[in-house]
């Protein structure tokens, strides 16, 4: 079957091709791009809402706070008048009469301050009959809002009303006989202090009575504005209406905010007690949005979010962000992501449809134009066939001015090159192979095994910045002695690489001409400066029309009793590190060698501590650059080996060489970079 569809669409013309390749280049690309500014636009406008919805639950949150700074001013203004302070019961049922009168859904009850409390005066709300009145007054003792008053704390409380039989939010003030008793905040009863701590509070005997205000929950929100919010053109995200029943409405809803407080009351919406209970976050479990409630429990611990519910009616999805008003009550704005996304649904599909309506008109434009690009292509397929065997003398017919014109100019412009580039790939290849060789030379220089005792532990690294270095390293082992020696000749390349060359043998020679002196342990210092000075003299007179140079450092360490005598010709200085502390051995012993003849040079001595660990370095090392061209520099080196404890030498260069590598984090190799690691273990 698939080799029949195949065949039966192979396209063989040039139109169909470029039709065919059109489609299938486009089409995944303009679904890709769809897909991709959808999924943005989407991401961003999901961020924007949340920021929104951030700002409206701080709004909210503030009105909130304001809200209850309003209700405990009210309520403190109250207490401090001086009817309430004598405890005039009379004048307290007249005051409570005009409160009532500004706002009939709020109740006013006025308590005696006693462990067996009586109702003194009362107003909102409707009647109280006799009956309601003691089964108040007998129900009152049990209340943890009134215990704290008793005890001079203003709390409030969630609570179901004996007088009222509705759920009621409680705030109780103390109203003391004298003015001067200082007044604290209103708290909720479970933030201000645990209810056996309340217990063991004595109750104050300077109380006149109780003031209780009682807003019933299923004015909450009109009491506190929430209801308004929903028609306020500042929260436009939140348009609609909490209407009752509406989590458990297979329609859905637009936008909606609850209330619950952080012991696991209900507030709003739909906050209607039932059965002689107080409305709970339970109710959530029976809502069509089953992460509602699990939602609930993780703001009541105080936690803020943002995400997304999804519906077990339908495929609707929610935005629910959650915010903390204050230490007790908390806020869930819950949107339908519908509202949002509704518009992005439908830009994609005006998108889709631009999309298909450019692919139409491209292939027909291509349908057309094809044939016109038939020929010229033609003769540029003869042209590259010829190239490709080899064949570069062409000579093209002239064009139009235009791509396929410039296709044929430039098959012309590399047939011509190519004829060029042949003859100099050629040469190149004999200059190349010369290059090969003098790396394959050069790298026959530098030791790959060093000599070995059981009296130190030695490790050697050298890599050239280009081709070619004119760094290098080298270690002899003569009698007592073990020489060791690293330089780097100025500037890189093939010519520094020839100097080198030069250098390292001189300086070997001579080195082996003064094993005598080596084996004999007083003459140490004079071999290594004899060797150093002969080097200098014979460059600086025969070989110094190029002003070439080297910087070295050259030093005998006496394996048996760690004696090292050392000089440092113009080379950086190396690191001692011993027993954790790192030293420069910054001791100039003279210019580099090859500049100046008859140039003295002066050795330096040091005893070697069993453990003590040498590192010396060409200058590669340290002015290693990283992609902002900020060199590694002495103080990252001094730093690093003042923090490691290798075990052996192979491993503290590679630590070195590594964490170089990671500063120059893919950059280019400023210099050559030679490193050795010298750790004298004693006889």
């Amino acid at each position: 079957m698939s080799s029949f569809f195949f065949k039966h669409l192979r396209a063989k013309s040039i139109r169909a091709q470029l039709t065919l390749g059109l489609t299938a280049a486009l089409v995944p690309c303009l679904g890709i791009g769809f897909y991709v500014t959808h999924q943005y636009t989407r991401t961003r406008l999901l961020e924007q809402t949340q920021a929104r919805l951030q700002t409206d639950s701080e709004l909210i949150s503030y009105g909130l706070n304001q809200w209850g700074i309003g209700v405990s001013r009210l309520v403190e203004s109250l207490t401090i008048s001086p009817d309430l302070r004598s405890g005039n019961v009379d004048k307290i049922q007249a005051i409570l009469n005009g409160v009532a009168v500004e706002d009939s859904d709020r109740l006013w009850r006025f308590w005696s301050a006693s462990q067996q409390p009586k109702l003194l005066a009362s107003a909102g709300g409707g009647g109280i009959t006799p009956a309601m009145k003691l089964a108040a007054e007998r129900n009152q003792p049990t209340r943890a809002y009134f215990q704290a008053a008793l005890r001079g704390v203003p709390t409030y409380e969630v609570v179901l009303s004996m007088t009222t039989g509705r759920a009621c939010l409680n705030a109780a003030h103390p109203v003391y006989r004298d003015s001067s008793v200082p007044l604290n905040r209103f708290q909720e009863i479970n933030t201000a202090m645990s209810r056996s701590g309340l217990m063991r509070q004595p109750i104050r005997t300077d109380l006149s009575g109780v003031l209780v205000l009682c807003i019933p929950l299923s004015q909450i929100g009109e009491d506190t504005g929430l209801v308004t919010l929903f028609r306020d053109k500042k929260i436009p995200l939140l348009a609609g209406n909490n209407r009752t029943g509406f989590l458990k409405d297979p329609a859905g809803f637009s936008s909606a905010i609850i209330l619950v407080s952080n012991t696991g009351q209900l507030l709003f919406p739909d906050a209607k007690g039932a059965g002689n209970t107080v409305p709970m976050i339970d109710e959530l479990k029976t809502s069509f949005l089953p992460g509602l409630y699990g939602l609930a429990q993780t703001v009541m611990k105080g936690e803020e979010s943002f995400v997304t519910l999804s519906s077990t009616v339908g495929e609707q999805r929610y935005l629910a962000l959650t915010s903390q008003v204050d230490s007790a009550w908390s806020l869930i704005l819950i949107l339908n992501e519908q509202s949002i996304l509704g518009e992005v649904n439908k830009i994609g599909g005006v998108q889709a449809l631009v999309g298909l309506s450019t692919l139409a008109l491209a292939l027909l434009i291509v349908a057309i134009r094809s044939r016109a690009l038939s020929r010229p292509l033609s003769v540029a397929g003869t042209a590259l066939q010829r190239i490709s065997t080899g064949d570069f003398n062409l000579s093209l017919p002239p064009s139009t001015d235009d791509e396929i014109g410039g296709l044929l100019h430039n098959i012309q412009i590399t047939a011509d090159r190519l004829k060029s580039y042949l003859s100099e790939v050629t040469s190149f290849a004999v200059t190349q192979k010369q290059i090969d060789t003098a790396k394959s030379i050069q790298k026959d220089f530098l030791l790959s095994d060093l000599p070995q005792s059981p009296a130190y532990d030695v490790a050697a690294f050298s890599r050239p910045a280009l081709d070619i270095g004119a760094d290098w390293y080298d270690m002899v082992d003569i009698g007592d002695y073990a020489v060791l020696l690293v330089a780097d000749v100025c500037d890189k390349g093939v010519p520094s690489a020839l100097y080198m060359s030069v250098f390292r043998s001189l300086i070997r020679s001579k080195l082996l001409e003064h094993q005598q002196d080596l084996e004999a342990s007083a003459s140490a210092t004079d071999a290594i400066r004899a060797a150093i000075e002969q080097t200098n003299n014979y460059m600086a007179a025969n070989q110094n029309a190029s002003m070439m140079f080297a910087t070295v450092f050259l030093a005998a360490v006496n394996k048996l009793t760690g004696a090292i005598d050392f000089l440092c010709a113009g080379h950086e200085s190396p690191v001692l590190i011993r027993r954790g502390e790192v030293q420069l051995l910054d001791r100039v012993s003279g210019p580099a060698i090859g500049l100046f003849e008859g140039a003295s040079y002066m050795s330096s001595t040091l005893q070697l501590e069993r453990g003590d660990t040498l590192v010396i370095y060409s200058d590669g090392l340290v002015d290693a650059r990283d992609p902002s061209n900020e060199g590694w520099g002495h103080e990252r080196l001094v730093d690093l080996l003042s923090g490691v404890k290798p075990e052996s030498s192979a491993n503290l260069l590679k630590t070195v060489v590594s964490v170089v590598d990671e500063h120059m984090a893919g950059s280019d190799q400023f210099d050559d970079l030679t490193v050795m690691v010298f750790k004298w273990l004693g006889a």
